[in-house]
């Protein structure tokens, strides 16, 4: 395959967003940040060696959206965009922060642990989005993680060092505020 998702920093997606003037200079640093980041986690692709090829072959151009960073950066530029910088750099902390908690938490553990998450939020999303409790919103959340986890495939490798410290810094940040 001839494509390289490291071959832009940037997602062309985007382009016509900095173009426009609607991500700053700090918002293009963390969506890049942010990219590395989620590929440097995921364990697989976004969209399908073989949906690639199909896309390539009915097109003549592989898609934009490849990698799991791709997808994370298309969306938090798209979505966020009208944040704040400083708003905007929490998204990315934020997103760095749940991959490696959904490492932490789903590694090693057994299908029922996984099946009672989705039942949980399954219950939780039943309710009115204005009567869902602290309890519900944490099951919902948890869930988004353990789709990380089995999406990307993140069990496929080890946590860095450097990971557990930011990631322990991050919440006694967190504490301090």
């Amino acid at each position: 395959m001839e494509y390289n998702s490291q071959e832009s920093e940037l997602n062309p997606e985007l382009f016509e967003m900095v173009r426009s003037g609607k991500l700053s200079a700090e918002k293009i640093i963390a969506l890049i940040e942010i990219k590395h980041t989620v590929d440097r986690f995921a364990c697989s692709k976004y969209t399908a060696e073989k949906t690639m090829e199909d896309l390539k072959n009915r097109f003549g151009v592989y898609p934009d959206i490849i990698t799991w960073g791709d997808y994370f950066q298309t969306e938090i530029g798209s979505m966020y965009f009208d944040k704040t910088d400083e708003e905007f750099r929490k998204i990315a902390d934020t997103i760095h922060f749940d991959l490696i908690s959904s490492h932490l938490i789903f590694s090693g553990k057994p299908d029922y642990f996984r099946d009672k998450v989705r039942g949980d939020a399954l219950f939780s999303k039943s309710f009115n989005s204005d009567l869902l409790s602290g309890q519900d919103e944490e099951n919902i959340h948890l869930e988004i993680l353990l789709d990380y986890f089995e999406n990307m495939n993140l069990d496929k490798k080890p946590l860095s060092l450097s990971d557990r410290r930011w990631y322990e810094g991050f919440g006694s940040q967190k504490l301090a505020m």
